[in-house]
């Protein structure tokens, strides 16, 4: 699958599906120093992801501090053709990064991917 470069950044899509409704999001930054995937929850809103009662709150720490998400378990994830099906995924605030998310080692082990930084390509190692 090719990455793009933006901002110095590497960026994919990734379908997630929640409920029966899929949406694919793109502007997601690949980010081995992540251990969870997180998805910015501003932009699943419309498929029904949003923080109710008894969600699993989540911190984590990077550069910019401590930061708060919620844990959701969705029906799949599907980032090139790789599937992951009952996947527990962090959906928090990214709206001052410019970005819909970061994909963690939780997905880039799973699929046993390899970044190709010469090609801009992420590839699986079957």
């Amino acid at each position: 699958m090719k990455l793009e470069l933006v901002n110095r950044l590497l960026e994919v899509k990734m379908a997630i599906s929640y409920k029966g409704k899929t949406k694919i999001i793109d502007k997601l930054v690949i980010d081995t120093g992540a251990a969870h995937t997180l998805i910015s929850s501003d932009i699943v809103d419309d498929i029904g992801i949003y923080f109710e009662n008894g969600d699993p709150l989540v911190s984590a720490y990077g550069i910019g501090g401590e930061e708060y998400s919620f844990r959701k378990l969705v029906d799949f994830t599907k980032l090139g053709t790789h599937e992951i099906s009952e996947m527990k995924l962090d959906f928090g605030d990214l709206n001052d990064w410019g970005i819909n998310g970061l994909i963690g080692l939780d997905i880039l082990m799973n699929g046993k991917f390899i970044i190709d930084l010469e090609k801009l390509e992420l590839v699986q190692n079957h």
